[in-house]
Formats: C-alpha cells, sequence, structure tokens
C-alpha cells in the first residue's frame, strides 16, 4: 500500500513538473538521501528526492472489526485495517551552481499539492485504482528545531525541503477464518 501510494504520487508529480517547465527527463526520485553506511544513495544532481520520513497511525479511526455477510448466509469475521499517516519530504538535491532551480523545483511541488487540494484519488491518480479511494495530503510547518532533528535522523546535511502528511492509508489482509452460520427462528 505504501509503496503504491508513493509510487502514484511521484508520477504524478514527474507529469506535473514535466508539463510546468516543459521537461523531458524526470525530476523527482523516490529514494533515501543517505544509504545505511552513511554514503550518498543517490548519485544523480538536480533532482526532487521523495523520502519517506514516517508511519505513523491514525487514531481517530474505529479500530474494532466487523462481521460480513458470506454468498451463503453465514457470517466471517473481519479485523479491522491499521489506519496509517506517512510523512514524505521532497528535498531539492541540487548543485550548488542550480540552488535557484532547486528551490524553484521546490515551489512547484507546494504547487502540485496545491493543485489538488491536497486530495488523490482514482479520478486524478489513475494508478491509485483498486488501491485506495483517497489520501489527502497537508503540508507539514516545522520550526527550525524540529526541522534540525529530522536532518540528524536522516543522517543528511539540510536540502531545501518540505514535509507532507498523507492521510489516511488502511492496511488490512483478509484471513480466511472459519464461517459462523446464520441461525433462524424457526
Amino acid at each position: 500500500m505504501i509503496h503504491e501510494v508513493m509510487g502514484a504520487i511521484q508520477s504524478e508529480l514527474n507529469k506535473f513538473l514535466k508539463s510546468k517547465h516543459n521537461l523531458t527527463e524526470d525530476k523527482v526520485l523516490l529514494s533515501n538521501l543517505v544509504n545505511i553506511d552513511g554514503t550518498l544513495a543517490i548519485q544523480e544532481t538536480d533532482k526532487v528526492i521523495m523520502t519517506l520520513g514516517n508511519i505513523e497511525q491514525e487514531r481517530s479511526k474505529s479500530t474494532t472489526g466487523s462481521y460480513e455477510q458470506t454468498e451463503k448466509g453465514g457470517f466471517i469475521k473481519v479485523n479491522a485495517p491499521v489506519n496509517i499517516n506517512i510523512m514524505i519530504m521532497f528535498s531539492a538535491y541540487f548543485t550548488t551552481e542550480n540552488y535557484m532551480e532547486g528551490l524553484k523545483f521546490i515551489s512547484s511541488t507546494i504547487a502540485f499539492f496545491q493543485s489538488r487540494n491536497g486530495v488523490f484519488d482514482p479520478q486524478n491518480t489513475p494508478a491509485l485504482n483498486n488501491v485506495i479511494d483517497k489520501v489527502t495530503a497537508e503540508l507539514l510547518p516545522m520550526e527550525f528545531r524540529d526541522m534540525s532533528n529530522v536532518w540528524s535522523v536522516l543522517g543528511s546535511k539540510y536540502l531545501p525541503s518540505v514535509l507532507y502528511r498523507l492521510k489516511t492509508l488502511p492496511i488490512q489482509h483478509k484471513m480466511n477464518t472459519p464461517v459462523i452460520p446464520y441461525i433462524k427462528n424457526t
């Protein structure tokens, strides 16, 4: 689920940037900034790096399971999905000579989310068809101290960036459970 949603947004953002800036190449890469060993994960410069920053459980949704009726009239127990929010960071990984260009692409990334009112669904993001009904994105404000902590955790030096929270992704695996027969009064 996470990989499908992030891949869909990456694809749509690349289309948006190509159209807005008359480009032929993709500018958005889905990647870590730094490898586990501390080396740079990205070899190409002048890109917007899309990185999963965090996963948190959405607490406002019900965690109570339910029962669904089968075709034969019985019932099966279905556990409630785990609803999560993901934080995605978009960083301008541009050379010093192209610093202003990096700022332009961060601004365009914000414009992309604004143009959709922060809503992604199968109508405006076809890759989400059969994946999720809707996901909403909100820009997360970060104080300087928080920003410093994020970049320390990522193990990288600061880059111009913007952080979005995508809400709500339901993660659910339906298991084969015993059928509870329908009881009739006679």
